[in-house]
């Protein structure tokens, strides 16, 4: 067991009372990992990251703390939500009446990770390696499987039940546009009895011009993508990308000079990324930092 001494108790009292809850099964996923060390390198360490499962389950909490523990926060992934949504939770945040709900501008925390002006600061990165050949040329990969993903994930959040299909993983089946329509023209038939009594949401018709929309607005018509042109950096799988460009373009070794891989290595390159100054940080990731320092002050 171990005593502080001269511990100030203001700091204590802080740390108890302010909390963002933020996706996560627990504490040692990457979204509170990653945004509890971009607090602390801001001068907010008084403010305990918590990881609480899925954005249902953020958002419940939000729903059920709000009045009780208004020094709650939440932060949860923007996922298929319009853009009015997600500036609206910035604009009024903190606000009781909306949870002190704030949505990430971009589909979820990895995707600011994979922009290649932010991500190639990372001591990690290989030599030689083109960072931003690599994100484009993963993203082109994915666009197809990614626009239907988005289809199924606003087609769940209008039903406000979850599919039994939640979302499709195979992206050597999304070759092209075409192949993501038979995939989404196979949807219905996998509803079961309670899922096809809104028959109105997956109208076939309805669906596939759903999914030729999030294809339209994550390319800005430009197929093979280009940076420049579209939302795919903001909107795309950023958990799937990152994943991806980190390992095939960074290098991690521990204190005894061995490799680390996989979820450890993400966060490790992530972490890093966020010591960098405030000033070089994401513009979200800056006015999350604002808005904390202005609701619990720096201490």
């Amino acid at each position: 067991m171990q005593t502080q001494l001269n511990v100030n108790p203001t700091t204590i009292n802080q740390a108890a009372k302010h909390k963002l809850f933020v996706e996560g099964s627990n504490e040692q996923e990457i979204d509170p990992i990653v945004i509890q060390e971009l607090l602390h390198n801001n001068d907010l360490g008084a403010v305990r990251v918590i990881g609480m499962g899925a954005c249902h389950n953020v958002r419940s909490a939000a729903q059920a703390l709000i009045k009780v523990y208004p020094s709650h926060y939440f932060l949860i992934d923007r996922d298929d939500q319009d853009q009015v949504t997600v500036d609206k939770s910035w604009q009024s945040f903190p606000n009781p009446d909306e949870y002190n709900m704030l949505i990430w501008h971009k589909r979820e925390l990895e995707n600011y990770f994979i922009d290649p002006h932010y991500i190639s600061k990372s001591t990690y990165l290989k030599n030689g390696i083109n960072i931003q050949q690599n994100i484009l040329y993963e993203c082109n990969s994915r666009i197809f499987l990614d626009s239907a993903n988005l289809t199924l994930l606003s087609i769940s959040r209008e039903m406000q039940k979850p599919l039994s299909v939640p979302h499709f993983k195979n992206r050597d089946e999304f070759k092209d546009k075409n192949a993501g329509l038979i995939k989404l023209n196979g949807l219905t038939a996998d509803m079961d009895d309670r899922k096809i009594s809104v028959a109105d949401v997956l109208e076939q018709e309805a669906v596939n011009q759903r999914y030729i929309e999030f294809i339209q607005e994550l390319s800005g018509g430009t197929i093979p993508l280009q940076y420049g042109s579209g939302s795919w950096l903001e909107r795309m799988s950023g958990k799937e990308i990152f994943r991806a460009i980190a390992n095939q373009c960074f290098e991690v070794k521990s204190l005894q000079g061995q490799l680390v891989t996989g979820k450890d290595k993400n966060k490790i390159i992530a972490k890093e990324l966020t010591r960098l100054p405030l000033e070089q940080q994401p513009a979200d990731f800056q006015r999350l930092v604002g808005l904390l320092q202005n609701k619990v002050g720096t201490l």
